[in-house]
């Protein structure tokens, strides 16, 4: 398998996982985490209306260090997809 395959490959497992979770997500589960992790910084009705399979990337980004952030994150995919529902709501 040629290594631009593999990462294709990677890319859409990712993308899978990162839509199960998100079908899954819960939104009051996602506030408690958004209140006690992010809302020092971040205001929750700032994010409404945004997809939140993207709030749900860049918070993947986050955590994996790959993305500049204020502070290191440690999130379970779970709570990653519950905030980015939470987010995307706009806290309602």
């Amino acid at each position: 398998m040629t290594f631009r395959r593999w990462i294709s490959c990677a890319g859409a497992v990712a993308a899978l996982a990162t839509c199960g979770a998100l079908a899954h997500a819960d939104s009051v589960a996602g506030k408690a985490t958004f209140t006690s992790v992010c809302s020092e910084c971040h205001d929750v009705a700032d994010f409404g209306g945004e997809n939140p399979g993207d709030l749900a990337a860049n918070i993947k980004q986050i955590v994996a260090g790959t993305k500049k952030h204020k502070k290191a994150l440690n999130l379970t995919d779970q709570q990653i997809a519950d905030i980015a529902a939470y987010m995307a709501a706009g806290g309602k």
